[in-house]
């Protein structure tokens, strides 16, 4: 079942907050990247087909406040 748009803020909001710590613990940006798209993903399959185009925004959102560049394969 789909959680609710505030859920999903909530969801995107905790990421947002989690990055510099998770920066920090994967040295390694193969590393980075992996978890961050495990737990980008984690929020996606809680989605509805409405909200999907907005957390992909969140996310891109994310990406740019924190000076992430994704790897080619992931853009």
């Amino acid at each position: 079942m789909a959680k609710s748009h505030a859920e999903l803020a909530q969801m995107l909001d905790a990421l947002d907050e989690f990055i510099p710590g998770l920066a920090q613990s994967k040295s390694n940006a193969n590393d980075f990247w992996s978890t961050f798209k495990q737990l980008a993903d984690a929020v996606q399959a809680h989605a509805g087909p409405d909200d999907q185009g907005w957390i992909c925004d969140r996310l891109d959102a994310i990406q740019v406040k924190h000076h992430l560049v994704p790897p080619a394969d992931q853009i």
